[in-house]
């Protein structure tokens, strides 16, 4: 039982599906029951009395892999002994994050950095203009060369000066859709196909960073089509 399923199970506890003590059984069974415990009385604190959590989203470089936490972004340096204990016991760094939700707000955090130094990020659904979905799928043959389809759901809002981006597989996007239908403030932020920037700077920066990444893909696609040349040359 992973990260993102000891998730899914907090987020049933919190619907009432599961009773107090069957919760506590659970977080005995496995290293990451723990963990969300030290994280939850962490993030508490930091939450005024009458702001539940209402609901989880887990999201992990297997299945959610984001530019941001992937390569030389997924390095982190732990210095405390929580953040320290954390990367020794689960081998992870930048990699496991965590959506809450509350009846105010989205927060967001990176483990290890919440460990290290109670870093996380606040979205008061207020503040969202709006919340960009899209779908994105790609077709391509596995190392069988088998055909393969590959899709996800890209996830992009902006809150004051803090933008947010993600990528959520099938299960992950309709776990988010449930989620937001049942938080009433959250409900009421529009979901849309454009991309929502507050400032002129802002949709600038976001233009230049979808053609950086663009550029950046050019070479690889222009290498892939020159060795498909060589090798019908080679054929003919």
């Amino acid at each position: 039982m992973g990260f993102k399923e000891v998730v899914f199970e907090e987020n049933k506890r919190l619907g009432n599906v599961l009773a107090q003590d069957d919760a506590k059984t659970l977080y005995q069974r496995s290293k990451y029951y723990i963990l969300m415990k030290e994280i939850s009385e962490k993030l508490r604190p930091e939450l005024p009395k009458d702001e539940e959590i209402l609901a989880y989203l887990p999201l992990t470089n297997t299945d959610n892999t984001a530019f941001m936490n992937t390569g030389i972004n997924g390095l982190s340096y732990a210095r405390t002994k929580k953040a320290r204990d954390y990367v020794n016991t689960f081998h992870d760094t930048r990699g496991n994050r965590l959506m809450i939700f509350t009846k105010r707000r989205i927060l967001f955090l990176v483990v290890v950095e919440f460990l290290e130094e109670k870093q996380y990020f606040s979205y008061p659904y207020e503040s969202i203009q709006s919340i960009y979905v899209e779908k994105y799928q790609r077709r391509y043959f596995d190392e069988k060369m088998h055909r393969q389809n590959f899709s996800c759901y890209f996830l992009d809002f902006q809150s004051e000066a803090n933008v947010f981006f993600e990528a959520l597989n099938k299960e992950d996007y309709q776990e988010y859709c449930r989620i937001k239908a049942s938080i009433p403030a959250f409900s009421q932020v529009k979901s849309g196909t454009k991309v929502q920037r507050n400032t002129r700077l802002d949709r600038v920066l976001h233009k230049i960073g979808s053609s950086a990444v663009w550029w950046i893909n050019l070479p690889f696609v222009l290498l892939l089509i020159y060795f498909i040349w060589r090798l019908l040359s080679g054929l003919g």
